[in-house]
């Protein structure tokens, strides 16, 4: 019997977000099968050049996986805004946010045109308790990524410091 439209429909989109999820360096500890679920819990965002993705001090349960474009990281100090970082195709945002739930520390405008694609908390969960195994590798995957922000933090205030 064959799918009603409305499934396919669904399943056409869900591929088709995996095949631009696959091409990321991101989904490269990741099967295919894998990305294929994981892009049933995901929300695509395209944010035109400008576009504020995300705002400093908003509470936005959320990861963020660029697939197209960049997006630059401001941070207000004193009256002047500051870019810290531009993030580009395959990088993430928002591991904090998404783990601890607390307002985000920076804002993200993109740079140019971009596509990303969003995991909420509630949608994390939800993967993890349909594909357990799946949502373990997921968390690892973010648990490593805050590791190594931690470690490239550190190593910039030792250098500050040290001058």
């Amino acid at each position: 019997m064959s799918k009603t439209p409305e499934k396919k429909i669904h399943y056409e989109k869900y591929v088709k977000y995996a095949q631009i999820l696959e091409k990321t360096k991101w989904a490269n500890e990741f099967s295919w099968d894998h990305i294929r679920n994981i892009c049933n819990y995901i929300h695509p965002v395209s944010a035109k050049k400008g576009a504020v993705v995300f705002k400093e001090g908003n509470k936005e349960e959320s990861l963020g996986i660029i697939v197209k474009g960049s997006i630059d990281i401001l941070k207000q100090s004193d009256n002047e805004i500051k870019k810290v970082a531009t993030l580009k195709s395959s990088q993430t945002f928002g591991e904090m946010a998404l783990i601890d739930g607390e307002p985000r520390s920076a804002t993200g405008v993109a740079a140019e045109d971009s596509v990303i694609f969003f995991i909420s908390k509630e949608n994390l969960v939800e993967l993890a308790s349909d594909h357990p195994k799946l949502g373990f590798q997921l968390l690892w995957k973010i648990s490593k990524l805050i590791s190594q922000h931690l470690r490239r933090t550190t190593g910039k205030l030792v250098d500050y410091m040290e001058k």
